[in-house]
């Protein structure tokens, strides 16, 4: 607990003071692609090593399945983001 105070005392300042000048950093110096490029190979990374290949299948799918909501009915993606957020604990009520 002590680590986890001294470690906030630390990190809250730093953040509230540079968090600002370093987003505009990555705004004016780094294209969109890069950091979507970044995002993109992070989240590849997780699923990997969280599910192996079964990772890599089930992030093709939620994104396919997510696009295709999407572009045919217009489901916002927070309200996508809340159904799997929520299908954790009602898929496993649901199959019993």
């Amino acid at each position: 607990m002590i680590g986890v105070l001294a470690a906030g005392a630390i990190a809250f300042p730093l953040t509230m003071r540079y968090a600002r000048p370093a987003a505009v950093w990555v705004a004016r110096h780094l294209s969109h692609e890069a950091v979507i490029g970044a995002f993109v190979g992070l989240v590849l990374v997780v699923s990997l090593y969280e599910g192996g290949a079964y990772g890599i299948l089930v992030l093709l799918s939620v994104g396919l399945i997510g696009g295709l909501l999407n572009k045919t009915i217009g489901m916002h993606a927070g309200v996508q983001c809340m159904a799997y957020y929520i299908a954790v604990l009602s898929v496993p009520a649901f199959l019993g």
